[in-house]
């Protein structure tokens, strides 16, 4: 699944995330889907919150860590498809169903 740099999404408003140590685990209320993110995939999340584009969050990702940015670009929009796909992230701007 493609995702475009310049795509900018927020959390749904029916994802509910919750701290766990260094990790976030995320529920969305209407379809029930639940995944655990990493200490890198809560940084993810902490900056799509901020309200950044994609190629924003892995730009500031490649200055935080010391990866590839080839390789955070792939892993960081293979994350947000599967958020997106998940319905735990949407488009910025649009309401959900």
């Amino acid at each position: 699944m493609n995702h475009d740099l310049d795509k900018k999404l927020a959390p749904s408003d029916d994802a509910i995330a919750s701290p766990v140590g260094d990790e976030t685990v995320i529920l969305e209320l209407k379809n029930g889907a639940y995944f655990g993110l990493d200490a890198i995939g809560t940084r993810v999340w902490e900056l799509l919150k901020e309200g950044r584009t994609t190629a924003s969050i892995c730009e500031q990702m490649v200055a935080e860590y010391d990866v590839a940015p080839d390789v955070l670009e792939a892993d960081v929009r293979r994350l947000l498809a599967e958020l997106e796909a998940n319905a735990i992230v949407v488009e910025a701007g649009s309401s959900p169903d």
